[in-house]
């Protein structure tokens, strides 16, 4: 056994080296291989949550597959952010599927003000999540599933995970927002504290006090998400030729909701039976790294490695970072959901 996940291991590295695009040709290839291959190979569509609301979605099922992934977005993310992805994971015979949340992408906001990033209850998220799984992923494939979840969309898994114990082989959180990091002077905790009292005055106030619609004019430097200048390009034109991907900051009340799910997270790790793999940025600012490694710490044997994988220097979005940070990433996720595979064997 231990002989075949280091075979995988080196395969799953050799193979993602071949084919991964490097950051000095994505400008290039991105408007041509990467895109003819979003048009001809990616379905998309929408689905009808219990509630009425048209989520929209995204998914391709390569040629030869070897398992199906779901990915779960972080906030303000929407399915056509991850282009790339999507073709890198195609490229080793990953059925890949994504929906985009409520409230994001190119499914309907929550409020009128189209910028603000509002839910009334968090459990929604994973609901349709499931909802989806049922409908669209058992519908197009019976293969064996797993998850690839970023920032908020790790919360939404760790949900999934306890509400459905068997669904998933193997996880992967990237960032995974186990608790927003919500520091307004002392903590990270301020935030959720003033989150709690104006819930209930103004839950669809912008949180902070100030309006914060999409950063139009947002300059590279300021940004905390990526260190690649290319990948963040390509992202922030993505949102300015599509308008409707864009979303500002979060309301008082989805605030509120995180902070409560983050509260929940040391009781949600003990009902955890999926093996998770974590993978840390090391520049964080938008959540909280101490409670990714508690998390960890709560898995038990259940977290790979028994510790968090960090990724020293990286900012919040591994996926989008330069290639020293991102192709290590996808290196390791290919690897760890490749041992799985060959497990079954």
């Amino acid at each position: 056994m231990f002989s075949k996940t280091l075979v995988a291991f080196a395969l799953s590295v050799v193979a993602f080296q071949a084919v991964a695009v490097p950051e000095t040709s994505l400008t290039t290839l991105y408007p041509t291989e990467i895109q003819t291959f979003w048009q001809q190979q990616v379905k998309t569509g929408s689905m009808m949550t219990v509630d009425g609301v048209a989520l929209a979605y995204a998914y391709v099922v390569p040629a030869q597959p070897k398992y199906a992934l779901l990915l779960v977005q972080g906030r303000t993310e929407a399915y056509q952010k991850y282009h790339e992805l999507y073709f890198d994971l195609a490229a080793q015979g990953v059925a890949v599927f994504s929906l985009d949340h409520r409230g994001q992408g190119l499914s309907p906001r929550e409020l009128e003000d189209p910028h603000k990033g509002h839910i009334t209850d968090f459990t929604l998220y994973s609901q349709d999540q499931l909802q989806f799984i049922a409908e669209v992923v058992k519908a197009q494939t019976n293969l064996p599933l797993d998850l690839l979840a970023h920032s908020m969309g790790g919360a939404v898994a760790v949900q999934m995970l306890t509400q459905q114990p068997t669904l998933f082989r193997r996880a992967v959180l990237t960032s995974p927002m186990i608790a927003p990091n919500a520091k307004v002077a002392f903590s990270e905790q301020d935030g959720c504290y003033l989150a709690a009292a104006f819930e209930w005055t103004c839950p669809d106030c912008y949180a902070g006090f100030v309006s914060q619609p999409y950063p139009l004019d947002q300059a590279f430097a300021d940004n905390i998400l990526t260190s690649s200048k290319t990948r963040y390009q390509l992202f922030r034109d993505l949102y300015q030729q599509k308008p409707q991907l864009q979303l500002g900051g979060p309301t008082w009340s989805w605030l509120a909701q995180a902070c409560d799910v983050a509260q929940q997270m040391p009781e949600l790790a003990g009902q955890v039976k999926t093996p998770v793999l974590m993978l840390q940025s090391g520049a964080e600012h938008a959540v909280s790294n101490s409670a990714q490694q508690q998390f960890c710490q709560d898995l038990g044997p259940l977290c790979a490695e028994g510790k968090v994988q960090q990724f020293a220097g990286a900012k919040h979005e591994i996926l989008f970072e330069s290639d020293s940070h991102r192709d290590l990433a996808l290196q390791k996720i290919l690897a760890y959901l490749q041992a799985s595979a060959v497990a079954q064997y």
